[in-house]
C-alpha cells in the first residue's frame, strides 16, 4: 500500500507542473488567488429586548427568570435564524448588551452607569449599537420594565415617576421615548409592552410613528410578564412578526389561572388607524357634553375610585356621550369603524384582579378630562393627543 501511494503521489506532481507550465505560457499574469469568503449578510429579523431592570423586578430576579425563558426558547430554534439580543440593565449590575443564541449568551458589550437606562442618551446608544452588531432586514422592540403609561412626569419634569421603566425614583415620558425610537438608525415592524398600561390611546398616540403595530395591556400585568418560552417563536415568524400571537399566549396564561392571578387584558394596535381615530374623537368631544355625564359608571383600568383613576375605556366613553347632540349617529359610526379597523385583537379577563369588573373592555384607554385644570394633571397637556384631539373640549365657566 505505502508503494502505491508513493507512485500516485509522483503522478500527480507530475501532472500539476504541466498544468502550470501550459497556464504561463499562455498568460504572463499571476493566477488569481480565491475570492476570501464573503462576510454573513444581515439577518432577517433582530429582535431587542430593552430590560430596565434596576428596581424592585430585578431585585426580585423576574428579569433572571424570563432570560432563562428566552434561552430555553432559542434552544429550541425559537428565533428561526434571526437575532435575538437583550439590553439588560440588572439590579445594581453593569448593563449589557447580550446576543442569546442556541447554546450560549454572547456579550456584545458592556455598558458604564454613566447614563441611566430610562435616558434617551442611553437608549440611543443601545439602537446605535444593536445597529452595528446586529444588523437585519427588520426590527422589533420588546419593552421590558414597569410603566404607567401616558403620565408625563418622567425624567423632564420635577417629578419623576414611573411611565416607562424606573431606575431608582427616574423613569421615561412616554413622549421621550417616541422621540428616541423615531430617531434611531433603523425602522421598528413591531413594539410590544411587557409593562403595565401602555394601551391608552394617549400613549399610543404618542408612538403612532415608531411602528405599524403595537401590543400590550390596559392594566397592570403580573409581575412574571408575558411568557417568553412561547412568545420567542412569534416574534420571528415568517414575514410579520405574530404580535396576536403573542398576545393570545400572554392572555391565555393569566386566564387560565384563578384568583387575583386571573387578571389581565391584551390588545394589539394597527398605528395606522390612529389618525382616523384621532378624528372621529375629536369631532365629537367638539359636539358632546365634555366631562363625565351624571349617573355614568365608567369602565376603569385601576383597582383605585374613579376619582383617583387615570385609565378609562375609551369605547365606553365615547359611546356614552355620543347621544343627544345633532349628527351624534353618524358620528358613533365613524367612530366604531375606526376603533375597529385600529384593534387588531383585544381580550380581558372578567375581573381585575378579582375586584374590578372588566366588562366593558374594549382595549383601548384614555383618560377623562374633567375641568380645565384637569389638563394639566400629570402634564397631560404635553400630549399629541390632547393638542390634536383632547384641547377642543371647552368647559362652561
Amino acid at each position: 500500500m505505502k508503494t502505491k501511494l508513493l507512485l500516485h503521489s509522483i503522478y500527480t506532481l507530475l501532472i500539476s507542473a504541466c498544468a502550470l507550465s501550459i497556464t504561463g505560457c499562455g498568460d504572463k499574469d499571476e493566477p488569481t488567488p480565491p475570492a476570501p469568503p464573503e462576510p454573513a449578510g444581515p439577518a432577517e429579523r433582530t429582535v431587542l429586548v430593552y430590560m430596565a431592570a434596576n428596581n424592585n423586578l430585578g431585585s426580585s430576579r423576574y428579569d433572571r427568570m424570563d432570560i432563562d425563558e428566552m434561552r430555553q426558547a432559542a434552544k429550541a430554534g425559537g428565533s428561526r435564524g434571526g437575532r435575538l439580543v437583550i439590553y439588560h440593565a440588572g439590579y445594581n449590575t453593569a448593563p449589557t448588551l447580550v446576543e442569546i443564541l442556541a447554546d450560549r449568551l454572547d456579550t456584545l458589550k458592556v455598558y458604564d452607569n454613566e447614563n441611566l437606562s430610562v435616558s434617551s442618551a442611553r437608549m440611543a446608544e443601545v439602537f446605535s449599537d444593536l445597529d452595528e452588531a446586529v444588523p437585519a432586514r427588520q426590527y422589533g422592540l420588546v419593552l421590558w420594565s414597569h410603566g404607567t403609561g401616558w403620565l408625563q412626569d418622567g425624567m423632564e419634569e420635577p417629578e419623576r415617576q414611573r411611565s416607562f421603566g424606573l431606575e431608582g425614583r427616574h423613569t421615561m415620558n412616554v413622549s421621550t421615548l417616541a422621540q428616541t425610537i423615531e430617531e434611531a438608525p433603523f425602522k421598528l415592524d413591531f413594539v410590544y409592552f411587557d409593562c403595565c398600561y401602555m394601551m391608552s390611546v394617549e400613549t399610543l398616540y404618542q408612538m403612532r410613528h415608531t411602528a405599524p403595530v403595537i401590543a400590550g395591556s390596559t392594566t397592570e400585568l403580573l409581575t412574571t410578564g408575558m411568557p417568553y418560552d412561547q412568545n420567542i417563536a412569534c416574534f420571528f415568524t415568517n414575514g410579520q412578526a405574530d404580535l396576536i400571537g403573542a398576545a393570545q399566549n400572554t392572555f391565555n396564561l393569566y386566564n387560565a389561572m384563578s384568583g387575583q392571578n386571573s387578571t389581565c387584558t391584551m390588545s394589539v394596535l394597527s398605528t395606522d388607524g390612529l389618525a382616523r381615530l384621532a378624528d372621529a374623537v375629536r369631532e365629537i368631544y367638539l359636539k358632546a357634553t365634555p366631562g363625565m355625564p351624571e349617573g355614568y359608571t365608567p369602565q376603569i383600568f385601576s383597582n383605585v375610585s374613579v376619582s383617583s383613576c387615570h385609565y378609562f375605556d375609551l369605547y365606553d366613553y365615547i359611546k356614552t356621550i355620543c347621544k343627544d347632540f345633532d349628527g351624534a349617529d353618524k358620528l358613533w359610526q365613524e367612530f366604531e369603524a375606526a376603533f375597529n379597523a385600529a384593534m387588531l385583537y383585544s381580550e380581558a379577563t372578567p375581573k381585575l384582579w378579582n375586584v374590578v369588573p372588566l366588562d366593558r373592555c374594549h382595549g383601548l384607554s384614555t383618560y377623562i378630562l374633567t375641568s380645565d385644570r384637569s389638563a394639566s394633571l400629570k402634564n397631560y397637556n404635553t400630549l399629541d393627543w390632547y393638542t390634536d384631539v383632547a384641547s377642543v373640549i371647552k368647559f362652561k365657566e
